[in-house]
């Protein structure tokens, strides 16, 4: 049975000590989300995206762009913009 991308994303956490908000588990998570590496310790954002779209959206309406990192856990790759999209970076999730 395939990992939920739940689990996926509360494992990646625990492994790079990123903080994880109380309200990550309020919905089922969605194949995209974004860690903000400007607090201390890194924080996930509790929303997670099932569209590129909705995570350029939100990346282009916060304060310090350049401190979020969009992780894809549906293909284990960071993403970063790139001509007005989404592009990997080559960087694998460890």
């Amino acid at each position: 049975m395939a990992e939920s991308y739940s689990k996926r994303i509360l494992d990646y956490c625990e492994r790079g000590g990123v903080e994880v908000p109380l309200g990550f588990h309020r919905h089922a998570a969605n194949r995209y989300a974004i860690v903000d590496s400007s607090k201390a310790p890194p924080r996930l954002i509790a929303t997670t995206w099932f569209k590129q779209a909705d995570v350029l959206y939100y990346v282009q309406r916060h304060a310090e762009p350049l401190s979020l990192r969009i992780l894809d856990f549906k293909d284990g790759r960071e993403l970063a913009i790139q001509g007005g999209g989404l592009k990997a970076t080559g960087q694998p999730l460890q």
